[in-house]
């Protein structure tokens, strides 16, 4: 036989080894370490299927060549997602790093600011002297008066953030969600309403918070006694604990 020949009958053997592969439910990436263990039964069972349909003898180290060629791709196809994917999570940890730095930076730099400091100052009697309550709370006020678009000395202790401030139900949400990320706490939907008394009751199912992304059939809006000032210091100070 010349080596054309010898060339064309592997070729034809691998195509006829490749089909039997692909038609076989162990030679993929879920089953790949039981195809190692069966590797050589399943090595036979190709090579008397190919001599029982063609009668043709077929070299068993041929087809375990060729086999042992298909779990390597795939295991290198594993590795190469494995990979990604450790890329991948090591580039969102890096991502969230940064951003609770720069997070801490900005909060840092507004804490050494005299009109800051002046401010934590005159609210440290509210507080019995407590620096850091004092601290949360100015914060919370400026950021209340940024997103409700009210005076700074419109907002209390006790100011209802619906009731005294205005607030509507996007209001809320949109405040809620600039605390978590000013903070870098986590507020989720029964704290919400069963701590500042905030409540959306949507007709399909749900939390409230899908009031904020998507448009739901129907809802009541509800924002309850505990929606004050106060509660969201108490509940942010705790959380930073």
């Amino acid at each position: 036989m010349s080596g054309s020949d010898k060339s064309y009958e592997l070729q034809i053997l691998k195509m006829m080894v490749n089909k039997h592969l692909d038609e076989s439910t162990l030679f993929n990436k879920q089953n790949i370490s039981e195809s190692e263990t069966k590797r050589d039964q399943f090595v036979w069972d190709i090579a008397t299927k190919i001599y029982q349909q063609s009668g043709h003898k077929v070299e068993l180290s041929v087809v375990r060549d060729i086999v042992d060629s298909r779990i390597r791709a795939i295991k290198n196809q594993l590795a190469e997602e494995a990979r990604r994917i450790a890329e991948q999570k090591a580039q969102e940890a890096s991502e969230e790093a940064r951003r609770i730095a720069e997070a801490e930076k900005a909060r840092n730099i507004t804490e050494s600011d005299p009109q800051f400091l002046s401010k934590v100052t005159d609210a440290l009697g509210k507080f019995g002297g407590d620096e850091r309550k004092a601290k949360v709370f100015v914060r919370v006020r400026e950021l209340i008066s940024e997103q409700l678009c009210v005076e700074e000395r419109e907002v209390t202790l006790d100011s209802h953030l619906s009731n005294h401030l205005g607030a509507d139900e996007s209001d809320l949400i949109g405040l809620v969600m600039v605390l978590e990320e000013e903070f870098d706490i986590e507020i989720p939907d029964e704290v919400a309403e069963d701590s500042l008394g905030i409540g959306i009751n949507i007709s399909s199912g749900g939390s409230w918070w899908s009031s904020s992304s998507s448009s739901p059939s129907s809802f009541s809006y509800d924002a309850g006694e505990q929606c004050i000032v106060r509660n969201f210091v108490e509940l942010i100070c705790e959380k930073l604990k």
